[in-house]
């Protein structure tokens, strides 16, 4: 799920580290020799990718089993490991040009070079035909900050284009939203549910690098191809008919067939006071949809706690990647060694350390393997929806996303730092390690929410998403900036995210883990339910729970 200005991804996949340290270093329990030959096995070609629904998911969830069984953690769904999700499998027939009009001309986009749509909607063909295009700025309504895109303009039926982030990025005015740090008004997932909300037929969302914080090529690879989705009990019928991405540059093309200049757009629509227009241009779009139905899973497994086993602390990390693609040349495989087989490995040697204490921790440990993360962070979704122990009896869930695999820095960045009480934690653990605290190295990013973590919080669960930090213990001090970077541009959603051991450096992961690892120890042997700050929207939540 997925993002930033390339560098945006240090903090959300490469930069999500969180780690362990070496038993010989650090007199840990963690064993680094553990935590590899998971990593080695889960992003190998026998995996076929892991993508949910596929001969891939079985296989994955046949290894997770196993060594849930081996460590000797009991299963948390009654007698049963997993938690089944029922998906529907939509095989869209891809309509290979969308034709913008005008009266004074068109303009082609060709799929997957300029534009990408999808739908969830559980259909066998999807109809929007002639339906006139509106501008709705960032399609944000935020009463909380005085906004609405949609104010005085009815989009009913109707195709809308928005810029993908938030006014506050645009501007990097520090009073507007919360200036350039992405409130969750400018991910693409909201915007698609603004839309629908709103009554829109389609939504297309200007692509633009920095404003995204990943590449265009992200987009065509997580929007191309058949799609999973969770049907809502009615066929997801409230979504809009289709959800897209239209890149930059075939915006600008549509702006100027409107006789509007796309950066005057822009601006205008950052500043408060904007007003949605339509741009005097149509379009249509068919997408016949091949259905299939599966099931994919959750995988949760636990320690029970020797004094309070009612109460639950929550490692996770998702399995799922993209499987493969048989039109490639050459390497096939969606391997996604460090997104996220790192991340499944970390859970795994934690489990083994917890399992091989002489003593018992006193509340219960569970080790949740999710689903459906790249497909919109649909597994961790489903769970708190439709949760296996009470949300009221979580304690926190600390979530494994891409472990860094550039060597140890001398900080630690926090995702959602300022958030909850779990700083004070992280940074008890963090000074004895001699390490720094950070927030987020790319605010603009919203990497708070991208990942697993996100829909825990939604619910009131304190939650904790850590990262590598920004300055290495032995290179130049943009050491970090560069190799995160160019791993993004190269690796990240791609075939060549594969293990590396020649070219890792698996200090700085073993050292995130062993923090992760202690302040999940330390959590475990108290009594106390940490909880959000006042500043923070979960909050009242998390304060309804503790007042029963």
């Amino acid at each position: 799920m997925l993002n930033k200005n390339l560098l945006a991804l240090l903090t959300a996949f490469i930069f999500l580290a969180l780690s362990c340290t070496d038993k010989s270093t650090n007199n840990s329990s963690l064993d680094k020799q553990v935590f590899l030959k998971h990593v080695e096995e889960i992003s190998s070609d026998k995996f076929l990718g892991r993508k949910p629904a596929t001969k891939g998911e079985e296989v994955t969830i046949d290894y997770l089993i196993s060594e849930y069984k081996k460590l000797g953690l009991m299963p948390l769904n009654g007698e049963s490991y997993l938690q089944p999700i029922p998906v529907a499998e939509i095989s869209p027939e891809y309509q290979k040009t969308l034709l913008i009009k005008g009266k004074n001309g068109k303009v082609i986009l060709n799929h997957g070079d300029d534009y990408v749509a999808i739908t969830k909607r559980i259909e066998d063909k999807i109809e929007v035909v002639n339906k006139d295009i509106i501008f709705a700025g960032y399609g944000i309504v935020a009463p909380e900050y005085n906004w609405n895109d949609y104010e005085g303009i009815d989009v009913k039926d109707k195709i809308v284009i928005v810029m993908v982030n938030d006014p506050g990025y645009a501007t990097k005015d520090p009073e507007l939203f919360t200036g350039k740090k992405m409130t969750y008004y400018g991910r693409w997932t909201y915007k698609y549910e603004e839309a629908a909300r709103q009554g829109a037929a389609g939504i297309l969302i200007i692509h633009e690098d920095g404003a995204a914080s990943y590449p265009w090529a992200v987009v065509q690879n997580g929007r191309m191809g058949p799609q999973l989705v969770v049907d809502d009990g009615n066929k997801n019928n409230s979504a809009c008919k289709f959800e897209g991405w239209i890149s930059l540059n075939k915006a600008k093309e549509i702006f100027s067939l409107a006789g509007l200049n796309l950066e005057d757009e822009l601006s205008a629509a950052a500043k408060r006071g904007f007003k949605p227009k339509s741009i005097g241009l149509s379009t249509s779009l068919v997408m016949k949809n091949k259905l299939a139905y599966h099931t994919t899973n959750n995988v949760l497994g636990y320690i029970p706690g020797s004094e309070r086993p009612d109460e639950y602390i929550f490692y996770m990390a998702h399995w799922d990647h993209f499987g493969f693609d048989s039109t490639l040349a050459g390497d096939q495989i969606f391997n996604g060694a460090v997104d996220n087989a790192t991340g499944v490995a970390g859970i795994l040697t934690i489990a083994k350390a917890i399992k091989d204490l002489p003593e018992k921790l006193k509340r219960s440990v569970v080790f949740f393997a999710l689903t459906m993360e790249e497909f919109g962070l649909l597994g961790s979704d489903y769970y708190v929806k439709h949760p296996l122990v009470p949300i009221e009896r979580t304690v926190v869930a600390i979530n494994l996303d891409g472990l860094n695999i550039f060597g140890p820095t001398k900080n630690y960045s926090v995702i959602g730092y300022g958030l909850s009480e779990l700083d004070n934690y992280i940074k008890d653990e963090a000074d004895k390690m001699g390490k720094t605290l950070m927030p987020e190295t790319f605010p603009e990013a919203g990497s708070f929410f991208r990942s697993d973590h996100f829909n825990f919080a939604k619910v009131g669960v304190p939650s904790v998403y850590m990262g590598a930090g920004d300055e290495h213990m032995t290179q130049p001090k943009d050491y970090m900036q560069k190799v995160t970077s160019e791993w993004v541009k190269e690796n990240y959603h791609k075939v060549t995210d594969n293990y590396e051991p020649d070219k890792w450096n698996t200090e700085g992961m073993m050292e995130l883990l062993q923090i992760v690892y202690n302040i999940g120890s330390r959590l475990t042997n108290e009594s106390t339910f940490p909880n959000w700050y006042e500043n923070s929207p979960y909050k009242k939540i998390r304060d309804g729970y503790l007042k029963k």
